[in-house]
């Protein structure tokens, strides 16, 4: 089994595990903008706000794959 064959297969291994955790993460990290647009984006809470927005869209890209092809209710199969 060569290099490229072994990382084919962790590549396979992880990608729903990934998948399932960025999907549930953006549906979640909307919930951690409140207290932070509570309290203003002052100086020091805009560099974390913006961070917090860079991982949401990572997250976003991620997991958008999540859920297709199992079978959701309401569809037709």
């Amino acid at each position: 089994m060569s290099w490229a064959d072994v990382l084919v297969t962790f590549s396979h291994f992880l990608a729903g595990p990934v998948q399932l955790v960025s999907f549930w993460l953006s549906v979640s990290l909307p919930l951690v903008y409140l207290p932070i647009l509570f309290h203003g984006l002052k100086n020091n809470l805009f560099p974390v706000f913006f961070g917090l927005l860079v991982l949401h869209g990572l997250t976003l890209f991620l997991g958008h794959g999540h859920g297709h092809g199992h079978g959701h209710q309401g569809q037709e199969a």
